[in-house]
């Protein structure tokens, strides 16, 4: 069987069994939360955010935003088969990049969201520390979001329901991304968690450079401490934790 021919079964097989969800309870101390260990954890690298009129909707305003991520899939999960392992044997989770577009109203917090994304590895000549860049699975992402925990009561959390839908996978021969007929669609339900400064005073989604920065756990009490890993260029990231499943 090729390559492409186990990673298309271990797409399928991920679709009927997935690993329990639960806490990982590493690296807390009395500011943090037990972080849940989520099929796939993505981050904001960066933001692009226009308010511009709502074209069906005169007086209305929407936030459009734009955001590349980057984060990473577990294995054994739906964009992380284990049969990836025949391609990178050492493989011990799966790095996703992805392309986000949103269209939220500013009067109720909710809106589309449509993407891209990307599973990748390193590229042939990369050093073991390069970031990966070859994709071995490429699809497109939809759904919902809702904001209004955000928007409305100035609570650092929102929710989104949808679907990735892959949509080629490489060739192993080649390298090359061959379309898939008919795609893999896997539903989805996620969290966002916005960072924010101890003093903020609402303004959770800017984090001043080198100050502290958290998350808020499901309670909407405790604070969970934002790691090194979670910044970009010294800033605290939007992080968004994905479940499939229905």
């Amino acid at each position: 069987m090729t390559n492409r021919a186990w990673i298309l079964a271990g797409l399928a097989a991920s679709l009927l069994v997935f690993p329990a969800v639960g806490y990982a309870d590493d690296d807390r101390d009395d500011r943090s939360a037990p972080r849940p260990l989520a099929h796939l954890t993505l981050h904001e690298i960066s933001e692009r955010v226009t308010f511009d009129p709502d074209p069906s909707h005169a007086g209305l305003i929407l936030r459009n935003a734009v955001a590349p991520l980057l984060g990473f899939a577990e294995l054994g999960t739906p964009l992380c088969p284990s049969e990836l392992l025949i391609a990178v044997p050492r493989m011990r989770r799966c790095t996703v990049i992805a392309t986000g577009r949103d269209s939220i109203s500013t009067v109720d917090g909710l809106g589309p969201v449509t993407g891209d994304f990307d599973v990748v590895i390193n590229a042939p000549g990369n050093s073991s520390v390069h970031v990966p860049n070859l994709p071995v699975i490429h699809g497109t992402f939809d759904g919902n979001v809702d904001l209004s925990l955000a928007v409305i009561n100035h609570i650092p959390l929102g929710s989104i329901i949808g679907s990735f839908t892959v949509t080629a996978t490489a060739d192993p021969r080649t390298g090359v991304l061959v379309p898939l007929s008919p795609p893999v669609v896997l539903p989805f339900s996620g969290t966002f968690r916005l960072p924010f400064g101890i003093g903020d005073h609402h303004e959770w989604e800017r984090s001043d450079h080198g100050r502290p920065a958290f998350y808020l756990a499901d309670n909407l009490r405790t604070r969970i401490r934002i790691r090194s890993n979670e910044l970009s260029i010294g800033f605290a990231t939007v992080r968004l934790e994905v479940t499939f499943g229905q």
